[in-house]
């Protein structure tokens, strides 16, 4: 199979690019500003914006299967820059269009942040459910999912939810080990921070679905390979209270747990450094119980998927 990946230098991009390796497939990962590479996979650069080199790459590798992974940065940024939005909106257009001209079936990254997340603790979101964004990064997220539904392509839309795990993409013109550490989303951060000493504050009402990176890649491609279609809810088993999540995070790492604490939101947003005034909905657990029907198995639990990142990162940074 012939597989695209847009963003291969992002935590998802990347993890999804090494799975589909991993399936002996060919595939071609996307970057934009910061050139990388992974193994066994081709990348190259590409700006989403211009429509023209989107359909120029997919007409000349003719690719199965588009993955669109790639995001425009952080969420922060989104509530007051809204150009992040329209840039979001057009990359989403101009790799459909690529999808149309080659005749692929297309995979949208979305997330849980689609959700209003005004549900009670243990509730958990399910795929018919409808979406109403609090925050502009949510909104953006449904604009692509709207595309995509709209689109004259077979299409499958995951959504996932707080991720965590290891980047795998090797950049050309930094230390890879760095690189792994500042790009492999806010889990490693705090990490840092507990290893450093610092307290971790969390938030009292905030429950969310974390999902395992490398898991999540490997089960989209099992998506993929058995060409599903529809949305389907591909985050984590687990609703966990933030609290309780950063725990199981400082004890996989060796850090002191007592180190987490009870905390306002914006103390937490400022620790995995984002904007402290990103509106941040309570409760947006997914419930995977298709994907899992799907796939005849679930997604790895938070406390295991967590031991296996450190193993991860360990593996990765030996071979830096």
């Amino acid at each position: 199979m012939l597989i695209l990946v847009t963003g291969a230098s992002g935590l998802l991009g990347s993890n999804l690019t090494a799975a589909a390796v991993q399936q002996s497939w060919s595939v071609l990962g996307t970057w934009h500003e910061d050139p990388v590479e992974i193994p066994g996979a081709s990348t190259i650069a590409l700006d989403m914006s211009d429509r023209a080199a989107c359909v120029a790459v997919a007409t000349s590798f003719e690719p199965e299967v588009i993955v669109h992974a790639a995001t425009e940065g952080a969420p922060g940024p989104f509530e007051y820059e809204p150009q992040l939005g329209r840039v979001g909106r057009i990359a989403a257009e101009n790799t459909l269009a690529a999808a149309r001209t080659v005749r692929a079936r297309y995979v949208l990254v979305s997330c849980d942040w689609v959700f209003s997340g005004l549900r009670a603790a243990g509730e958990r979101w399910v795929e018919d459910d409808f979406p109403e964004p609090v925050n502009a990064y949510g909104r953006a997220k449904l604009v692509a999912e709207e595309l995509v539904r709209e689109a004259n392509v077979g299409w499958l839309i995951t959504r996932v939810a707080d991720v965590y795990g290891v980047n795998m993409a090797k950049p050309a013109d930094q230390s890879f080990a760095r690189h792994v550490w500042e790009r492999s989303g806010s889990a490693l951060r705090l990490v840092g921070r507990l290893r450093e000493g610092h307290s971790l504050p969390a938030p009292a009402d905030v429950h969310r679905s974390p999902t395992y990176a490398w898991d999540y890649a490997q089960r989209v491609c099992e998506l993929v390979a058995m060409r599903r279609e529809g949305v389907l809810h591909t985050a984590g088993p687990d609703a966990m209270h933030r609290r309780e999540y950063l725990r199981l995070l400082a004890r996989a790492f060796a850090c002191d747990p007592e180190l987490v604490r009870e905390g306002s939101l914006a103390a937490y947003l400022e620790a995995c450094g984002e904007d402290q005034r990103l509106p941040l909905p309570p409760n947006t657990a997914l419930d995977d119980e298709r994907a899992r029907a799907a796939l005849g198995h679930q997604a790895v639990d938070v406390e295991a998927g967590l031991g296996q990142m450190g193993e991860q990162l360990r593996r990765v940074l030996d071979q830096a």
